[in-house]
C-alpha cells in the first residue's frame, strides 16, 4: 500500500517545496498588467470566467492542445517579440509533459517578466510526472509560479464532468478564481 501512495506523497512534497521556494510576483497587478493565457480544453471552458475576472487577458486556448504546441500559440500571440507582463500557461492535460518541453517553453516565452504555469488532474499516466516536472520548474525559474489545481480539486469530483478531468461550471469557475488569485497576488 505504502509504495502506491509513493508517488502521490512524492508529488505533493515537490509542490509544497515550490510553493515555499516562492518569489513574491514580479509584476504588481494593475488595471495596465497584460496578461496572455495560453491551453487546452480545460482553458476553454474556464475562457468565459477569466475574462470576466481579468481586463483585457488574451486567451489562446484549444481543444485537444498537447503542450509541444504551447510555443506555436506564443509565436501566435507576439508573446517572444511583444511580451505581456504575465504569462499564463495551462497545459499538459493532453499527452503530459517533461522538463524538457517546459524549458523550451519558457525559453519561447522570451522576456516575460512573470510566467504561471497550472498543474493538472487528469485520470492518465503522466498526471504525476507532469505536475512533478510544472513544479520543479517553479522551483527552478524566479520568474515561475504555480497554480495548484491538482490540489485544489482534491476530493471535488463534484467539479468535474462525468470524464473525471474537464470540470463542469463550478468546477470552470473554481479553476479560473485560482488563476485569478495568483494574477492578483
Amino acid at each position: 500500500m505504502l509504495q502506491r501512495l509513493f508517488p502521490i506523497i512524492a508529488l505533493a512534497a515537490i509542490v509544497v517545496s515550490a510553493g515555499c521556494t516562492q518569489q513574491e510576483p514580479a509584476v504588481p497587478y494593475s488595471e495596465s498588467t497584460t496578461v496572455v493565457a495560453v491551453g487546452d480544453s480545460i482553458m476553454v471552458g474556464a475562457s468565459e470566467h477569466l475574462t470576466g475576472l481579468v481586463d483585457g487577458i488574451v486567451i489562446d486556448a484549444e481543444v485537444g492542445r498537447p503542450f509541444a504546441d504551447g510555443i506555436a500559440a506564443l509565436e501566435r500571440q507576439n508573446v517572444p517579440t511583444d511580451p505581456p507582463d504575465i504569462l499564463v500557461v495551462a497545459l499538459g492535460t493532453n499527452a503530459g509533459t517533461n522538463a524538457t518541453h517546459i524549458d523550451e517553453l519558457i525559453t519561447a516565452a522570451g522576456d516575460v517578466n512573470e510566467i504561471i504555469l497550472v498543474n493538472i488532474r487528469v485520470p492518465r499516466n503522466w498526471e504525476n510526472a507532469t505536475n512533478a516536472a510544472l513544479a520543479d520548474a517553479a522551483g527552478r525559474y524566479d520568474h515561475v509560479r504555480i497554480v495548484d489545481w491538482y490540489g485544489e480539486s482534491a476530493d471535488g469530483d463534484h467539479l468535474f464532468r462525468a470524464d473525471g478531468y474537464h470540470p463542469n461550471e463550478t468546477g470552470s469557475e473554481r479553476w479560473a478564481n485560482l488563476i485569478v488569485v495568483e494574477i492578483k497576488s
